[in-house]
């Protein structure tokens, strides 16, 4: 496998160019604005770890735009391993802050995490019907979001409340990710920029239920 190899994934890219995926490209600067806003709304007392989850949103679209622009397997290695990184590294601190459980328990609790996801996505790929431009891998994500939506609920009502609406936005992206290639015909620029708009929003929830599910949130 060279890593240097061009991916051709998406409808809108049509050549191995830099400027193929012009929208899915740009669209990626949505997860830089949820990044600013939050980065805002948190103020200074949010903590390191706040912080740092919200400079990987940034992360997350600088990671995509090098994707969508460059198209290479590093670069898709680059932009799945921080979303990855984003998912385990929330997962880690809403056990700490939503539910009280100790780093080293935390910890566990992302090592369990990981174990199930990778079987789950396992079984998932045997049933070829619903593969879609490997869409099926976030569905552990979208899982574990609502698990942590169901956790928070009778101590931090509002934090339920921004996870849940982060669930409903997951559902909707993966849509726009997965019915990207079937609908090339119609639609030639592809839906995957609406994974990127509205993961973005997504990642936007997803951190304001964490900064709820605080001690000295304040709703």
């Amino acid at each position: 496998m060279r890593w240097s190899e061009s991916i051709d994934m998406y409808c809108e890219r049509t050549d191995p160019g830099l400027w193929s995926e012009p929208l899915n490209a740009l669209t990626n600067l949505a997860f830089l604005v949820a990044a600013a806003l939050l980065w805002r709304q948190a103020g200074r007392g949010a903590g390191r770890d706040m912080r740092v989850l919200t400079l990987l949103i940034a992360a997350v679209g600088l990671g995509s735009i090098a994707f969508h622009t460059i198209a290479t397997r590093w670069a898709a290695l680059l932009d799945i391993g921080f979303i990855a990184v984003f998912v385990l590294a929330f997962h880690q601190r809403f056990q700490v802050h939503a539910l009280g459980r100790s780093n080293g328990a935390a910890n566990l609790g992302v090592g369990v995490f990981v174990v199930l996801a990778g079987l789950f996505v396992v079984v998932i790929k045997q049933l070829p019907s619903l593969s879609q431009n490997d869409s099926e891998s976030y569905l552990a994500p979208f899982l574990l979001l609502l698990v942590c939506a169901r956790q928070a609920a009778p101590r931090w009502p509002v934090a339920a409340r921004w996870l849940n609406r982060a669930a409903g936005l997951f559902v909707v992206s993966l849509v726009c990710r997965a019915i990207d290639q079937p609908l090339c015909d119609a639609w030639p620029a592809g839906t995957h920029l609406g994974w990127h708009l509205i993961n973005a929003a997504m990642l936007y929830c997803c951190m304001r239920g964490l900064l709820a599910a605080r001690p000295a949130a304040t709703g």
